[in-house]
């Protein structure tokens, strides 16, 4: 069994095979071996591993649909059994992921795909970051944040809300999330629609025209794509297989669908020495006693990879 690639993979609809003119953008996710390395070193229930996989697929997603140099953060705070899904994902497809939440009432719940984030994070909100690297993007380097409140039944609901919100723009996300023999997928499928000025789609697209074509009924198309979307099976999903463009051509060939370049995820913490001394060494001496263990030491453990790091009080110096 050859696994394929972890991608997000970008395309674009034109509504028949004989247009050219981008209707609708979309992006298809799916991780493979990354969101199983992760999970393994977390040892979560396998209920709190798929939300917080598809969280991740979500996160690639979303980061796809933006032109960033740094990273993009989804997180997701409730106040009912999962309190804290939180997953980023860099420019350059770095992937990584962490969850809190109550293990007494959690155990014994059972996994569902998509998850229900009502019975489990409760009510809360969703939040998307976008931090630019300023050493990338200079002046130009800022903080964007939206945030919406957990609606509908399942994150994907959430997304769908937000972009509801925030761009008026007609968009349907799905996520999903399995643990097979084989280990975890996560996958999400979003589509939107292009403004009628035409929109971002991350590439340079030699066939976008100046004008729309009549010939398209587009509120027809949305409603079409959007019921494909939906259509799409949880096998297909995890079929290694299949490529990512084999099912999106599977789902939307009758709809001239065009597969842009995939940009690939690799589960990479960002954690470092150098940033864990940075901020050890930021700290006062009374700060960095009253964390040290009885023999002096300052244990360091990465929430992310789960990386241990050891340092001794008299190796700083004020």
């Amino acid at each position: 069994m050859i696994v394929p690639d972890s991608v997000v993979q970008p395309f674009y609809l034109t509504g028949s095979p004989e247009h050219s003119q981008p209707l609708i953008r979309g992006r298809l996710v799916r991780i493979f071996d990354p969101v199983s390395a992760i999970f393994a070193r977390h040892d979560y229930p396998d209920i709190v591993s798929g939300l917080c996989a598809e969280t991740v697929a979500l996160a690639g997603c979303l980061a796809a649909t933006l032109k960033f140099d740094g990273v993009f953060t989804v997180q997701a705070k409730g106040n009912q059994l999962v309190k804290t899904l939180f997953a980023d994902v860099t420019s350059d497809g770095h992937i990584r992921a962490y969850a809190s939440f109550d293990e007494d009432g959690i155990a014994g719940k059972t996994l569902n795909s998509p998850a229900q984030i009502d019975g489990l994070l409760g009510e809360g909100y969703i939040a998307f970051t976008v931090d630019q690297d300023a050493s990338v993007s200079g002046e130009k380097a800022h903080r964007y944040q939206g945030i919406v409140e957990l609606a509908g039944g399942t994150l994907g609901d959430s997304a769908t809300q937000w972009f509801r919100n925030s761009e008026q723009l007609a968009t349907s996300v799905m996520t999903i999330a399995v643990k097979t023999e084989a280990g975890w997928v996560a996958s999400a499928l979003m589509l939107q629609k292009i403004a009628e000025q035409g929109g971002d789609l991350s590439e340079n697209i030699s066939e976008i025209g100046a004008g729309r074509l009549d010939a398209i009924d587009e509120d027809d198309l949305w409603q079409t794509s959007t019921i494909l979307q939906h259509s799409i099976r949880t096998h297909e999903l995890t079929d290694t297989d299949l490529s990512a463009s084999d099912i999106l051509f599977r789902l939307f060939h009758a709809h001239g669908v065009h597969i842009q370049t995939p940009l690939q995820l690799i589960d990479k913490c960002r954690c470092s020495d150098e940033k864990v001394e940075m901020m050890l060494a930021g700290l006062s001496a009374e700060q960095r006693a009253s964390v040290a263990d009885e023999t002096g030491r300052l244990v360091v453990n990465c929430e992310f990879c789960k990386a241990e790091r050891i340092y001794d009080l008299t190796s700083f110096q004020d």
